[in-house]
């Protein structure tokens, strides 16, 4: 009841600021601006943005200031505009730069998405403006405009683009790898909204989750440890952060759908967004906040603006952070991406018991009266690295071609083509896949050769930047491999050798 009263009341005193800035209007960029309502704002929070009230206003905001230039990243499926809005001025000083992204799941998780427009205007005109000073913001607050229009959480493909980043099929996906690669940012952070109620699982159960916000960290096994281990430090920061402005917010620990699970943190793997940004070198994280039930009685359209405030106290709080140790950020930063040059590459990860710390509880609600409970869980969020090898010289790839060098292109990894047949030392393997796609695959052999490489073979030379990445990717062991996908995966057999074959002359050294 107070929540209700108190949201009601926060509405009407936003109205009230709205109307005094409108007609007073605010002074910025060495000239008076508007502070222009969002379009979630306009439409008196009734209902959440279509894409093409997004772009007007992004269009507005860059039209406004200096400080801020629109970019088109790309397209989706059904060609609506793929923005980024680019904070900062143009020249200066070496600043930090911060890649936000919000709503990859379209009208299932729109707060992201409408929290980044309201960000956007108090950077440029509001408490938040100093922060332009020596940082570079960029928001990419609609990163599934089809889905969003469409009222679905998948793209109009019916993808779900948040594990796209391995096989990257998908424009929306496409163009947020391109926005990495582009802007070279220090700092990614990814934002999402959480159901509480989950009526196909937990919910069956008479459990709900309770929980404002949850946020996690990348965490790839292939990642430098000393560079998760930094974010592991920041991360602890902003949750401290985020607690003190009286929001329940917690590590990450996965979409709890029974009580009978055991609990993790986030995925392992670069299927997600999160990871994939991470294996640039950037810190790289992922903001959670609660999604409320469908049916409650809200101030708002599904308590749109209250949602909408949990991801701005947390958003505030994040770029705060982020400024406040900008300078320990980018030499973290640039140690990451000189430690991603190191040969020794950690394939496989898994989550165990945790022996020395067997259980843990997480509060919970009961449907059915409300009450809030400590259920018991097998904690699992132990991290156990598997397949640790030395990163080859190249690789030589002879089969597959055309599927290949698509797949190569999509993440920046550079190949030369054979134009004639060529002899070549390598290592010849075989392997068997898991059952489990995320499961363990078995080496099976692995002989060195002389390989008669055909003219049409790729080569990729792993000392690159993507050197790193390319072995992720195409080492069936690691199950971010995109052999753990069809039609990939049917490509290895355990009676086969592996049509990418290892060079091993002239390997590089540590």
């Amino acid at each position: 009841m107070f929540e209700r009263v108190w949201r009601s009341a926060l509405t009407r005193c936003r109205h009230l600021v709205w109307v005094i800035a409108l007609v007073l209007g605010w002074a910025g960029a060495g000239h008076a601006q508007e502070i222009l309502p969002t379009p979630l704002e306009a439409a008196n929070f009734s209902r959440i943005s279509a894409s093409a009230d997004i772009t007007r206003y992004l269009q507005q905001l860059s039209a406004s200031s200096d400080l801020a230039h629109l970019e088109v990243l790309g397209f989706s499926v059904q060609g609506r505009p793929l923005e980024a809005l680019v904070l900062g001025a143009r020249q200066g000083a070496p600043r930090l730069t911060i890649l936000l992204v919000g709503s990859q799941h379209g009208a299932a998780e729109p707060a992201g998405g409408e929290a980044l427009l309201q960000l956007g205007r108090e950077l440029l005109t509001g408490s938040q403006r100093g922060l332009l000073a020596d940082t570079q913001i960029i928001l990419i607050p609609n990163a599934n405009p089809d889905g969003r229009d469409l009222k679905r959480r998948s793209n109009a493909h019916g993808a779900n683009l948040n594990v796209d980043f391995v096989l990257a099929n998908e424009p929306e996906a496409l163009a947020l790898k391109q926005a990495v690669r582009r802007y070279a940012p220090d700092v990614v952070l990814d934002s999402h909204e959480s159901a509480i109620l989950k009526r196909k699982t937990l919910a069956r159960e008479g459990y709900m989750t309770d929980f404002q916000a949850q946020v996690e960290v990348a965490n790839h096994p292939a990642m430098p440890a000393a560079m998760q281990a930094y974010q592991r430090g920041l991360l602890t920061q902003w949750l401290a952060t985020i607690r003190a402005q009286q929001l329940v917010a917690t590590h990450y620990v996965g979409e709890i759908t029974s009580i009978q699970q055991p609990l993790t943190h986030g995925g392992l793997t670069l299927r997600n967004f999160r990871n994939a940004a991470g294996m640039t070198g950037a810190l790289s994280f992922l903001l959670e906040t609660r999604l409320d039930a469908p049916a409650g009685s809200y101030p708002t359209y599904r308590n749109i603006a209250g949602r909408v405030t949990k991801q701005m106290i947390c958003l505030r709080a994040f770029l705060t952070l982020m400024h406040a140790r900008r300078g320990d950020i980018a030499r973290q930063v640039e140690a990451n991406r000189a430690a991603f040059k190191n040969t020794r590459v950690v394939l496989f990860a898994r989550y165990v018991a945790d022996v020395a710390h067997p259980q843990t509880s997480v509060p919970l609600r009961r449907i059915a009266t409300g009450e809030r409970v400590s259920v018991v869980f097998r904690d699992y969020r132990q991290i156990q690295l598997a397949d640790a090898i030395t990163r080859p010289a190249a690789y030589v790839v002879t089969g597959h071609l055309r599927e290949m060098s698509e797949l190569l292109a999509r993440h920046d990894i550079r190949c030369s083509v054979l134009t004639a047949q060529q002899t070549i030392a390598v290592t010849a393997s075989r392997f068997a896949l898991s059952p489990d796609a995320l499961g363990r695959a078995r080496l099976l052999s692995a002989n060195p050769q002389t390989l008669l490489a055909p003219a049409g073979a790729l080569t990729i030379d792993l000392n690159q930047t993507n050197g790193r990445l390319a072995v992720v990717l195409l080492d069936p062991r690691s199950p971010s491999s995109v052999f753990r996908a069809e039609p990939f995966a049917s490509w290895v057999r355990p009676e086969q050798e592996f049509f990418i074959y290892a060079r091993v002359d002239h390997a590089a050294k540590s």
